[in-house]
């Protein structure tokens, strides 16, 4: 379950968007002066164009996960908010927030800080319990770098929605194109599946192996729901919001998730070089693979 979570959830951030020849429809409260008459080709193509020049960005995701087993009377809701910095030449991340974790709907939760470097120097993670920073495995950032670098490939994202093109909707507001799309079914779950098969290969041993193939097997997306907000005079993309349910079978146990995620995008182009504090990489207990 976490190495599915941790596949598709870097998927939903990176998300790229469909173009297709409609205007975007004014909100009720857009006056003609502020209205536009790009097609969403138009947005796409600049809004592609402007990925591919960022070098650096900031985020904020607040993500609400539900999961519930009615097999064995299993509820759990995770609410997590972090804050990340991220560069794309060379590749580094910073990350830091909160989690927190409650069962079977009673009051009491459990909460974990996080925090973590990933840049050239390694992988660095901090526990939440001891304090005690952490090097992961060389292995896994090779992993995750390589996972990361290919979900932020436009193009990629661009050619995985093109059967989604005329499903989209668009309108405008004061100073954004707003785009959504809903979407459900086989066609869906076909995509989602296609971006973690991406990811297969670079995971070892043959359990890792049959478990992905059956997580994959047994999942349906019943619904999603995109928001997707995009500056006017920018172009730049500056939230992402999202609903998803699906259910998963699993060793013929069933399970429902809801995930709720909303992702602001700032500061592009201006996060300072990332590296991690000479104290961290000196103390920092390495992991074995």
């Amino acid at each position: 379950m976490k190495k599915w979570a941790q596949l598709t959830a870097a998927g939903f951030l990176t998300m790229g968007l469909a173009a297709c020849g409609q205007t975007a429809e004014p909100t009720p409260e857009t006056t003609k002066e502020q209205t536009s008459d790009m097609t969403l080709g138009e947005v796409f193509d600049k809004s592609m164009e402007v990925s591919n020049e960022t070098k650096s960005l900031s985020a904020k995701v607040d993500m609400t996960q539900q999961l519930e087993q009615p097999s064995q009377d299993l509820k759990m809701k995770t609410d997590s908010v972090m804050d990340m910095n991220i560069t794309t030449d060379p590749l580094a991340i910073y990350q830091k927030g909160t989690t927190n974790m409650n069962m079977d709907g009673t009051e009491e939760s459990q909460k974990m800080d996080m925090e973590m470097y990933m840049t050239e120097q390694g992988f660095f993670m901090k526990d939440s319990a001891s304090g005690q920073w952490m090097k992961m495995p060389s292995e896994m950032y090779g992993q995750i770098a390589q996972m990361t670098e290919q979900q932020s490939d436009p193009s990629q994202q661009l050619k995985q929605l093109e059967a989604f093109k005329d499903d989209f909707t668009f309108e405008q507001t004061e100073d954004a194109y707003v785009l959504k799309l809903s979407a459900s079914g086989d066609k869906f779950n076909k995509l989602i599946q296609d971006q973690m098969k991406q990811f297969v290969p670079q995971l070892e041993g043959e359990e890792d192996q049959a478990a992905i193939d059956e997580m994959m097997k047994g999942m349906n997306i019943e619904k999603v729901d995109y928001t997707i907000n995009v500056d006017k005079e920018t172009f730049q993309t500056t939230a992402v919001d999202m609903i998803m349910d699906m259910t998963m079978e699993i060793e013929g146990e069933s399970m429902k998730v809801n995930q709720v995620m909303n992702a602001d995008y700032s500061n592009y182009n201006k996060v300072k070089a990332i590296t991690v504090p000479e104290d961290i990489v000196k103390n920092a207990q390495e992991i074995p693979m």
